[in-house]
């Protein structure tokens, strides 16, 4: 029981039990049944042979339809029903192709083989599209009497009664009269062909909308997608060992985040106070040239700190997003970064409106412009102009006037650490943190860098409607 539950719940499995049911199926159908029917035909009544003849001619010239003359004449110019009539005094047959009907007498059967009644209810139930087939055989003392009926939508009904004798027919080829067999029960086999096709195709789609949903779990939509492992209800056997492997890697790589997030803050809260006891003590002493150095490298390794803790802070604390007005947002950011931009002897100019509305996290997205406004004053040239433009449709754009960025270079900038120029003060942190804010707001950012043209950061956020 263990083995067939486990090939139940694997996907190759399901697709080889169904071929072993579609290939016992087609054994059944192309060689038990056509071989069982023959056999049983030839150590029958002799009339047996004769009536398949008959009846086989007979269907085919009712299935011919045309006008009871046409229909008249195909019947009574088949050379077996002109046999049939020779040796068999009392033959008589009865035709119908829907409303034409023909014979020699009237039917029989019909009515009490429930015919008549199968054609009425089938018009009431206006189900047309479905097709019947009904053959009977009728013995009474010295003859054999045959009723066909197939309805597809058009009724076709025959009778054929009074077969004594048998006709003269020369003994079927066996190969011949197998294949015609098993080519008239084509149907059958067609339509379970067409059912495990359609199980298959079934089985595969279900299982493709599974992986597909596992993928969509492990996207870059997925802001905890390496943090959550995934389901492994209802998966195929086949994907479960995978599945496994993919979460035991989200487990060690979710663990190992939390100890590189927990290092760098502990490191960066651990080196706040001895920095800043060493600016005081060197702020305390006499003024020279040294002095002067060692506290500029102090209040950089201060930047460097101050940039750390955001960095894990972000990640670690879920934003207070609320609406806000983007443009109050960024002025306040050009407030505090006017003083910088004066030393270095840059202005600082801002457009827009301040019709934009965001949900967001008020602080993040002022440190956010800070460090865009912060970079481009560092490599805009004394004299230069940065500019922070604000649409109503929530984006900000920070231009400045410096020698840009090189195409191959802008995928790596948002990368923490990584340094365009040694030429300027900084440790390649400031974009980390506009990528964090930026995509901890489901915003987008764009880069438009021309070597020589200066560069220019695109900041889209969601727009709230207005009110």
């Amino acid at each position: 029981m263990t083995w067939l539950l486990r090939t139940l719940r694997s996907m190759l499995g399901q697709m080889v039990l169904l071929s072993m049911v579609f290939l016992m199926v087609g054994v059944y159908i192309l060689a038990a049944r056509p071989l069982s029917d023959l056999s049983g035909a030839r150590s029958a009544d002799p009339r047996v042979g004769s009536l398949s003849a008959l009846n086989g001619a007979m269907a085919d010239a009712v299935r011919g339809g045309g006008d009871p003359a046409q229909l008249a004449a195909r019947i009574d110019d088949n050379p077996l029903i002109q046999q049939a009539r020779q040796r068999n005094a009392g033959f008589q047959y009865f035709a119908m192709n829907g409303p034409v009907r023909i014979g020699t007498a009237g039917p029989r059967y019909l009515d009490r083989s429930g015919v008549a009644g199968m054609i009425a209810a089938r018009r009431a139930a206006r189900a047309p599209g479905i097709c019947v087939q009904w053959e009977r055989t009728f013995r009474w003392p010295g003859g054999i009497d045959h009723v066909g009926f197939v309805d597809c939508g058009r009724p076709l009904y025959y009778e054929l009664r009074g077969i004594v004798a048998p006709a003269d027919m020369a003994p079927p080829n066996a190969a011949a009269a197998y294949i015609r067999k098993a080519w008239s029960d084509r149907g059958g086999l067609v339509l379970s062909a067409i059912g495990v096709l359609a199980i298959c195709v079934a089985i595969v789609l279900f299982h493709t909308v599974r992986i597909r949903r596992i993928a969509r779990l492990v996207g870059p939509s997925e802001e905890d997608a390496l943090t959550r492992t995934l389901s492994e209800r209802g998966l195929p056997s086949e994907l479960l060992p995978l599945v496994r492997a993919i979460n035991r890697m989200i487990a060690d790589g979710a663990a190992g985040e939390r100890r590189r997030r927990f290092f760098l803050s502990a490191a960066a809260h651990e080196m706040r106070t001895p920095l800043t006891v060493l600016r005081t003590r060197l702020e305390m002493l006499e003024d020279s040239e040294d002095r002067t150095k060692l506290i500029a490298d102090v209040r950089r390794l201060s930047t460097l700190v101050n940039d750390l803790l955001t960095l894990t802070r972000i990640g670690e604390r879920p934003p207070l997003l609320v609406p806000l007005r983007l443009f109050s947002a960024c002025r306040r950011a050009v407030e505090g970064m006017d003083p910088v931009a004066m030393r270095q002897g840059v202005t600082l100019r801002m457009r827009g409106r301040g019709e934009a509305e965001i949900l967001g996290d008020a602080s993040l997205i002022e440190t956010a412009v800070a460090n865009l406004l912060g970079n481009a004053i560092a490599v805009t040239p004394p004299g230069g102009v940065v500019s922070l433009s604000v649409t109503p449709s929530g984006a900000l754009s920070v231009r400045d006037e410096g020698p840009g960025i090189a195409a191959e270079r802008v995928p790596e900038i948002f990368e923490p650490f990584v340094r365009l120029s040694n030429r300027h003060s900084g440790y390649g942190l400031g974009l980390a943190i506009v990528r964090a804010v930026v995509d901890l707001h489901g915003a987008e950012i764009a880069v438009d860098a021309a070597v020589g043209g200066g560069t220019s950061f695109t900041i889209r956020f969601v727009a709230l409607p207005k009110r």
